[in-house]
């Protein structure tokens, strides 16, 4: 009972957060500026991600960090401001946002909308398992392109384990 009950609130939570996320996005994009959701959150918002094959779309933070990736998918590397010369990495949780990834196939597109108005599309070219005890995720920011990362398996029991899921895009001309 106790598990269902966390479940509920961790969903809860990602919904709610959305929601300030939401309002903290639109006002970053009037501003031109990044937007905090709440008065003592640590993040901002920065970017707006979106899969149209899977009707899925959600707020970028500045950070991700542990806390900021309960409220959504955050900045591991890159600028969203410079996304057409560098590759972005966004790291989130498995169970909530990044969730859609085991649903995601290559060829699928991904769009990433930044601060300044520009609209950048990805196009999925595969996902690879790394496991973190063997292999280190250094990404190569120096061309353009998406990095998704999440924790994997994606029905795994415990949280926290060594598997990563990597799903990798590159970016489409214009």
């Amino acid at each position: 009972m106790l598990i269902a009950v966390k479940a509920t609130m961790i969903g809860g939570k990602a919904w709610l957060g959305q929601h300030l996320l939401s309002q903290a996005w639109q006002q970053s994009r009037l501003g031109g500026r990044s937007v905090k959701p709440w008065p003592w959150a640590d993040v901002s918002t920065i970017a707006r991600l979106e899969i149209p094959s899977l009707h899925r779309s959600m707020i970028v933070l500045s950070d991700a960090s542990g806390e900021a990736m309960a409220f959504g998918p955050g900045l591991v590397a890159g600028d969203p401001l410079r996304a057409a010369n560098s590759t972005l990495a966004l790291g989130g949780h498995r169970d909530t946002h990044l969730a859609f990834l085991q649903d995601l196939q290559p060829g699928d597109l991904i769009s990433l909308h930044s601060l300044d108005g520009q609209t950048f599309h990805y196009r999925l070219i595969d996902k690879l398992i790394v496991d973190s005890r063997v292999q280190s995720l250094q990404i190569a920011t120096d061309a353009p392109g998406l990095v998704l990362i999440t924790c994997f398996p994606f029905d795994a029991v415990q949280t926290g384990g060594p598997l990563r899921l990597v799903a990798r895009a590159d970016i489409l001309p214009g």
